[in-house]
């Protein structure tokens, strides 16, 4: 008896709420679904890492520090206990300066500034700048951060060494 009056309750229910559906007339394309659910072309979140790398040169050190065009540069941040994201590398410019863009995945990381640190990779050979033997490692630092938009930089990363230029 307990079931036919839920049998009941049921078709009721859906009779009654199938036309209130059907009167929404909107068929929502592939589209709006996918922004619905939050996975749209628009990103939710930016967190762009900026810095230079320069050389110092250390047997003249009243001239200033060279800036490292080319060199590969790349930022490694904790995820979680014995986990760490893959290196992201990019290349200095010609000004010396870098931009990372991070994966979205890496945008939730608590204390960014702690967890994340960039190191120099490569340095051409044009310059003679040590960069394996420091194992120069920098933090980074919020400078920015506006809708969903945030800025760290790593400053100047500066190289023991001298240019083959200077």
């Amino acid at each position: 008896m307990g079931s036919l009056f839920i049998l009941r309750c049921f078709l009721l229910f859906f009779f009654l709420f199938q036309g209130a559906f059907a009167a929404a007339g909107k068929i929502w394309s592939r589209t709006e679904m996918v922004e619905m659910a939050g996975y749209g072309e628009q990103k939710l979140s930016s967190v762009i890492i900026t810095g230079s790398l320069l050389c110092d040169n250390t047997s003249c050190p009243h001239l200033p520090s060279i800036a490292i065009p080319g060199a590969t540069v790349a930022i490694k941040c904790h995820t979680g206990y014995k986990r760490r994201s893959k290196w992201i590398k990019a290349v200095t410019d010609d000004l010396g300066e870098f931009e990372i863009d991070l994966p979205s995945q890496l945008h939730a990381i608590p204390d960014m500034e702690n967890t994340c640190v960039v190191k120099p990779i490569h340095v051409p050979k044009l310059y003679r700048c040590n960069h394996r033997s420091t194992n120069t490692h920098k933090r980074i630092k919020l400078v920015s951060s506006t809708n969903g938009f945030r800025v760290y930089t790593s400053g100047k990363i500066k190289l023991q060494g001298h240019s083959s230029r200077s």
